[in-house]
């Protein structure tokens, strides 16, 4: 996940579209039907969470080792763990109770590459389907009613693509009648309906994040990330419009780009930094500015009116913690490194911020500083998988496998 897109040296992790429209399909509203929320943002389109009261676990369940992130839809909860044992369960819960609804599980090695191991990448629900892809490259499509497979196919084994060294991971991508997918050297174009290719790019360890759309001209593109570039290309042909060259240590580029009207901003962890590139659709990318004062290892950043929030640093490493920045200039604001290596998602003009060791914080967005208007102790460690807002409750997991539901109660 985280999605969760993770990773480190000790702890390795990255948390861890036919015819063709980069629109997203219709949603219920409240849903977060994919990592990173309905408009691929982070941030949920729910109203502003309440600013007085407490949090109060609302139910608990055990869902097995790994960063997956809750993926919520329909009123049901979506994700996955490892069982220490030699398989992987996708977990379909009731959103409102935690009650069980299906699992669907497969042979999956524990994978504990400097971390403890488990799943990283995030299912995405697009309609009546379940789309996932495991690390050791599995896909699988299922139906979200009762967890039968409606398709499946290999990374590998059907596409020749190599496996990068913590696995495949992120989340794939649904637009229109096609599915993308972060394999290879810029990414796997298949038809949703039956997991046949459309398009593929060439053999290369590919990167951590989930692909990436951008619009310009009226042209759709995607961007994805392999060991060491950015790579846009054209969403209906997988043809290369240009690469950005983005060398971080182990190979690891996990964070999601962040994409405005006319920019791209990448960042990536281990000491690595950020660069926002200016591009209008035309030529290659203009570098804006380039600095290493916001180094997200794992998750993607926020992007809330013109200021960035996010993780700045290593698990494990001191000075971690949530920063604040100016996105056309790359001015540090503010930097709160109580959050550790925590994480981040958003409710308009709030974040929601769920530290490391598990303290849940939720305060507005504001260059000014963060001070949380609300918070209270919900997991235990560690957690690296973003807190999720949908239909009013926030669901947030650790790596132990520890998934609770938590809402806001009026203490009046």
């Amino acid at each position: 996940m985280f999605k969760l897109s993770f990773f480190s040296f000790r702890v390795n992790l990255a948390f861890l579209i036919g015819g063709i429209a980069l629109v997203a399909s219709p949603l219920e509203a409240g849903d977060w039907p994919s990592l990173r929320g309905p408009d691929g943002d982070g941030i949920s389109k729910e109203e502003k969470l309440p600013t007085e009261g407490s949090l109060a676990v609302k139910w608990t369940r055990e869902v097995g080792l790994g960063y997956s992130a809750p993926i919520v839809s329909g009123g049901k909860v979506i994700l996955s763990g490892h069982d220490s044992q030699g398989k992987d369960t996708l977990y379909c819960l009731d959103a409102n109770s935690g009650e069980e609804i299906w699992t669907f599980s497969y042979d999956q090695p524990l994978g504990d590459l400097y971390f403890q191991g488990g799943t990283t990448g995030s299912v995405t629900v697009d309609g009546d389907q379940v789309y996932h892809v495991a690390r050791e490259g599995e896909l699988f499509c299922l139906n979200l009613k009762d967890g039968s497979v409606l398709w499946q196919k290999h990374l590998q084994k059907d596409f020749g693509y190599s496996k990068p060294t913590w696995g495949f991971t992120g989340a794939p991508l649904i637009r229109g009648d096609w599915m993308y997918v972060t394999a290879g050297e810029a990414g796997l174009a298949l038809k949703k309906s039956d997991g046949s290719a459309i398009w593929k790019s060439e053999d290369e360890e590919c990167g951590y994040a989930a692909p990436a759309p951008l619009t310009r001209n009226g042209k759709n593109y995607l961007i994805f990330s392999n060991k060491r570039f950015y790579v846009c290309v054209d969403a209906q042909t997988g043809e290369k419009v240009w690469e950005h060259r983005w060398m971080t240590r182990y190979g690891v580029n996990a964070a999601d780009p962040i994409v405005t009207e006319d920019a791209v901003f990448l960042s990536s962890g281990y000491g690595k930094g950020a660069v926002l590139l200016k591009w209008t659709g035309e030529g290659d990318p203009e570098r804006v500015w380039q600095s290493r004062d916001l180094r997200t290892q794992m998750n993607a950043a926020l992007l809330i009116h013109g200021f960035l929030y996010g993780i700045d640093g290593n698990e494990s490493v001191d000075g971690t913690g949530l920063k604040c920045l100016k996105l056309d200039t790359g001015e540090v604001l503010w930097t709160d490194d109580g959050v550790g290596h925590g994480t981040v998602s958003g409710i308009q003009d709030q974040l929601v911020v769920l530290t490391e060791d598990g303290d849940l914080q939720i305060g507005s967005a504001s260059p000014e500083g963060f001070s949380p208007d609300l918070q209270g102790k919900v997991l235990k460690p560690r957690v690296w998988t973003v807190p999720v807002v949908a239909n009013g409750t926030i669901f947030c997991r650790n790596a132990g496998g520890t998934l609770v539901a938590v809402g806001v109660e009026n203490e009046s």
